[in-house]
Formats: structure tokens, C-alpha cells, sequence
């Protein structure tokens, strides 16, 4: 803290959010930044969207290939960086926001880290690596699709097929149909048990309502006689 207090007056550092967004230790630059911002010396700015700002500095800085990391340095400035920025101005940000948009660059350079050990490039990408892509682990790699359909959309690669996100979805709705009552399922039995058909209960009605004369007699049992009779 004394260090970059010192470097900011001398104006070694830049008072400005740039400045201090190449300083380290970063726990501490945030703690400082919110002091500034709090007391008007710097703009206020998105505290979250400061934090995926470094952290998308030093993710970067991971990836050895630097085609690689132009192509996400790109997506990162005008998808993420756009929608994230117009979002703080209507509000602050929440954590699962840029959380979100972490795991998409994440699994962004995955792909194509896994692309090139295919042998192809993201502009050679085919349909059959898209679809190999997803066989594995389809739950962890579905973020890369956000970076995927942005190539896509900018004709940064051909345009293919990607499985659809609802996918899980639709194998839970299939689970709760087979269960429902109309499916005749596990479901159908225990209702048809609490909830007879109306067949059934109009046999009990029917059986409930023979007039008691009707009704035959047990085998080995003589009619009650009558009291003329026992006169």
C-alpha cells in the first residue's frame, strides 16, 4: 500500500483506473480503488466489472499461443465487455454475472486449444469437430458455445450445427411424462387406485342399488317365514 501511495503521488502511477488496473497486489489495488471512488478522486466504476477485468489480464497471459489469445482478447472486448458494461449501467453487477462469463472464455480457449491438437484452425473447423467436442463432457463444454456462435456471427468460422442447450431439459420433461398419470406409468396406477374410473364405480353403484328381495339367498338357508305364517 505505501509503495503504490507513493508511486501515484510521484505520478509513477497513473491516478486513473488504468493506472492502477497494471498493479499488483490486486486485493490491494481494490481495496484502494474503492477509497478513491468513494471520496470522488476517481470515477465510480463497477466493482465486479473491475474484478473480471483483471482477471481476464491474467487469464490472457496463460495462453502460450498468441493467435489464441488475439482471437479471445476480441471476443472478450466486443461481446463480453460490451453487454457486461451496458448491464452496469443499469445496475450493479452480480458475481454469477461475470462468474458466467468466466467459465465462457474458459472453455472458449479449451476449444481451441483442443482444436489445434485436431490439427485445425477455428476458420477450418468442421462439423464433426463440433460434434466430437460435445460427445465429452457436454455440461462443462457448453459455455464454449457463446464464444462459438459469436465466430459464427462475425464469419470468423462456417456456420454449423450446435446441439442445443435444452437438451437436459428435454430428458427431464420426458421423465415426468412417463410418469404422469396419462402415460400409464408408475404414476398411472397409483391414481387409478385413489381414482377409480367411472366405469368401476357405476358397477359398485349398480351392485349397492339391487333391491334386497332380488339378492339370492346363501345355499342351505330357509326363507324367515312370515307372521301369518307362524300363526
Amino acid at each position: 500500500m505505501v509503495r503504490l501511495l507513493r508511486d501515484l503521488a510521484t505520478g509513477t502511477v497513473p491516478l486513473t483506473h488504468d493506472g492502477l488496473h497494471q498493479e499488483t497486489p490486486w486485493r490491494t489495488v481494490v481495496h484502494l480503488r474503492d477509497l478513491l471512488m468513494d471520496s470522488g478522486v476517481l470515477p465510480h466504476v463497477d466493482r465486479q466489472l473491475m474484478l473480471y477485468q483483471r482477471w481476464l489480464t491474467e487469464r490472457l497471459a496463460t495462453i502460450e499461443d498468441p493467435e489464441h489469445r488475439r482471437r479471445l482478447q476480441h471476443f472478450a472486448t466486443w461481446h463480453h465487455m460490451r453487454r457486461l458494461r451496458s448491464m452496469a449501467e443499469k445496475g450493479p453487477l452480480g458475481h454469477s454475472q461475470t462468474s458466467q462469463t468466466k467459465q465462457e472464455i474458459t472453455q472458449a480457449g479449451a476449444f481451441l486449444t483442443w482444436l489445434a491438437d485436431r490439427g485445425h484452425n477455428i476458420e477450418h473447423c468442421q462439423q464433426a469437430d463440433l460434434d466430437a467436442w460435445h460427445t465429452e463432457k457436454p455440461a462443462t463444454r457448453r459455455p464454449a458455445q457463446t464464444f462459438l456462435r459469436w465466430c459464427m456471427k462475425t464469419s470468423r468460422m462456417s456456420r454449423l450445427t450446435l446441439p442445443p442447450r435444452s437438451s437436459t431439459r428435454t430428458r427431464r420433461r420426458r421423465t415426468c411424462i412417463a410418469d404422469s398419470p396419462f402415460s400409464g406409468g408408475p404414476a398411472a396406477s397409483f391414481s387409478s387406485t385413489r381414482n377409480p374410473s367411472p366405469a368401476s364405480s357405476a358397477s359398485r353403484s349398480t351392485t349397492s342399488s339391487t333391491p334386497r328381495r332380488h339378492r339370492r339367498r346363501p345355499a342351505g338357508r330357509s326363507a324367515v317365514p312370515s307372521a301369518g305364517a307362524r300363526r
